[in-house]
């Protein structure tokens, strides 16, 4: 069993769970440090919104890692009826994402099927290793088909022939764009009086990325003193909108404080960048 061992790390959990079948040991973290996970920032371009940490966790970029290592992860979409035909057969571990609201977790969890025996589907949980949360989820099938989404996207793992490198330096100066046009966004949004269904949609849309995804990333790196910064203006933000009525966020947290914080965010990525460029060069002259 790989664990959870950052925030929403389960479908990185996920991938070190498949490869763990081909005697490939990585955990979540060490593949967040392979793709350089804490220096990034992009977009979402099936739902048009800015990502960062686990969040990004679309096929090219875990792709990007597997290929890395002589692997690849293959996707396909399925409905439920078809999805319980694929695990009939018992032939290959898959990642799928379960509707998991009624377990504690969260509303879209990934899971590694391992098979089916004795009339249960069996997916291996990937969660934090202290938590109380089972190691494996069985269904049987009317409890499968209500778990699975009308569509969705299910991977499996495949050997390829030659390991292929990636260059992230582009990937990392689109994350300084994304983060200067994030920032205006940010601040205005905070500027301007909101109503409780528009601060709703935000908090995942809009905040997350900042106050989990980096907050996350930062801890991941040991930037303790940014990730604190981060964890005092997320606090004055739940305070804020717990009180479920129509606000000014500005009122509430301090927007000096919050353009420092991502300018701070900003200088890692560049100084990383920097890093990235030295190594490089030096690479290159051996």
């Amino acid at each position: 069993m790989k664990y959870m061992t950052f925030n929403r790390s389960c479908s990185y959990a996920g991938i070190a769970n498949l490869l763990e079948e081909y005697d490939i040991h990585y955990e979540d973290h060490e593949i967040a440090k392979a793709l350089s996970l804490p220096y990034l920032f992009l977009i979402d371009p099936k739902n048009n919104c800015y990502v960062a940490g686990a969040m990004i966790q679309f096929k090219p970029w875990f792709n990007y890692f597997l290929n890395s290592i002589s692997m690849d992860l293959i996707e396909k979409e399925f409905d439920p009826e078809a999805a319980l035909s694929e695990f009939d057969l018992n032939k290959k571990r898959y990642m799928v994402g379960i509707n998991s609201a009624n377990d504690n977790l969260n509303s879209n969890h990934a899971v590694v099927f391992t098979g089916k025996f004795h009339g249960k589907y069996k997916f291996l949980n990937p969660k934090r290793e202290n938590s109380e949360e089972p190691d494996y989820f069985e269904f049987d099938k009317e409890e499968l088909l209500e778990k699975l989404p009308s569509n969705f996207i299910m991977g499996h793992l495949n050997i390829i022939k030659k390991a292929v490198p990636f260059d992230i330096s582009n990937h990392l100066r689109y994350s300084l764009k994304n983060i200067d046009n994030y920032r205006n966004i940010l601040i205005n949004y905070c500027s301007e009086e909101q109503d409780v269904n528009s601060l709703k949609i935000s908090k995942e849309n809009l905040f997350a990325p900042m106050f989990l995804d980096v907050l996350a990333m930062m801890e991941l790196i040991g930037e303790t003193s940014l990730a604190f910064e981060i964890k005092n203006i997320r606090s004055n933000y739940i305070n804020a909108i717990n009180k479920k009525q129509k606000i000014k966020l500005s009122e509430y947290i301090s927007l000096k404080y919050l353009d420092n914080i991502i300018s701070k965010y900003k200088t890692i990525i560049s100084n990383y960048m920097k890093m990235q460029n030295t190594e490089h060069s030096v690479n290159n002259k051996d």
